[in-house]
C-alpha cells in the first residue's frame, strides 16, 4: 500500500523498479499527449518481471464494439457490458468469464475435449451457439486481443488452458508441411481442391470451409461448383470424408 515513483522513462521508452513486495501491483504511466494507462501486475520474489505497455494518443478516439447481447467501450481499458445482465466488466473478467463458459459448454475439462468438439462441425457450431448466448464473442475477443489472424480454436484454448495462439496461416502451412502422405493420398484435381480449401481457411477460418456454400466462390466456380467438385473426388461420400479428415487434421 505505499506508492513509488513516478520515475520517468529513459530515451529508448524503458524504465524499472527496484526492490518491490512480492504480490499484485498496480502500475500506473501516463506521458505528455497520450491517455493515461492504468494496469495490474503480478510480482514474484526474486524475480524480474517484464512488462509492456502501450499508450494510446489523447485524440485517437474511443472504440466502440456492439454485437447482439454485448457492448464493448475501448478506451484505456476495455469494459464489456453484458446486456442481459448489466454487469460490466473488465478485460480480465470477461476473459474470466469467457473460460468458464468454454469449459461448461464444451463439457470438458482439458484441450484434447475441447478439440474434440471443435473438429466435429455439428458439435462445433452448437458451441458457438451457446457461447453468443453467454455474450462469448471469438471475433470481438480476436479485436480485444489484438489477434485477428488467430484460429478461433486456439484463442479459446488460450483462454481456457494457456495454450500457445496459433495463426490461421500458422495451422494452414503446418498441415501442407505435416500431411504430405495425406495429400498424396488424393489425385490431382482432388488436391487442388483440399489446397484452395486450406487458403479459405487461412483467410477466414474453419467455418468458411465447412460450409457448402464455399463450393460457389472461386476458385471452385472454375472447378465447376459443387458437382465439379464432388467429380474430382469420385463420390459425395468420398468429399465429405476427405473434407472431415481435413478439419481432424487441421488440428492434431
Amino acid at each position: 500500500n505505499a506508492q513509488q515513483g513516478p520515475i520517468y522513462t529513459d530515451a529508448n521508452g524503458s524504465f524499472s523498479f527496484a526492490g518491490l513486495p512480492e504480490g499484485e501491483m498496480t502500475l500506473i504511466v501516463s506521458g505528455a499527449g497520450f491517455r493515461r494507462r492504468q494496469l495490474k501486475v503480478a510480482m514474484l520474489a526474486d524475480e524480474v518481471t517484464q512488462v509492456a505497455v502501450d499508450l494510446k494518443p489523447a485524440g485517437q478516439p474511443i472504440g466502440k464494439i456492439k454485437v447482439k447481447g454485448l457492448q464493448v467501450s475501448i478506451a484505456d481499458e476495455a469494459i464489456f457490458v453484458i446486456e442481459e445482465t448489466g454487469q460490466q466488466l473488465s478485460l480480465q473478467q470477461y476473459l474470466d468469464h469467457t473460460r468458464a463458459k468454454v469449459l461448461s459448454s464444451a463439457r470438458t475439462s482439458d484441450l484434447a475435449g475441447l478439440i474434440a468438439v471443435w473438429v466435429d462441425r455439428d458439435r462445433r457450431q452448437q458451441f458457438i451457439a451457446d457461447l453468443q448466448a453467454a455474450s462469448v464473442f471469438t471475433d470481438v475477443l480476436a479485436e480485444v486481443l489484438n489477434q485477428t489472424e488467430a484460429d478461433q480454436l486456439d484463442l479459446l484454448a488460450h483462454i481456457a488452458f494457456g495454450a500457445p495462439i496459433r495463426t490461421r496461416s500458422e495451422r494452414a502451412t503446418a498441415f501442407v508441411n505435416r500431411e504430405g502422405r495425406f495429400l498424396q493420398q488424393h489425385a490431382t484435381p482432388a488436391r487442388e481442391v483440399i489446397l484452395s480449401l486450406l487458403d479459405k481457411y487461412r483467410a477466414a477460418g474453419i467455418e468458411e470451409i465447412s460450409d457448402p456454400r464455399v463450393f460457389r466462390l472461386p476458385p471452385f466456380l472454375q472447378m465447376g461448383q459443387a458437382p465439379g467438385i464432388v467429380r474430382r473426388f469420385g463420390s459425395a461420400g468420398a468429399l465429405r470424408a476427405s473434407l472431415q479428415e481435413l478439419q481432424r487434421r487441421l488440428y492434431s
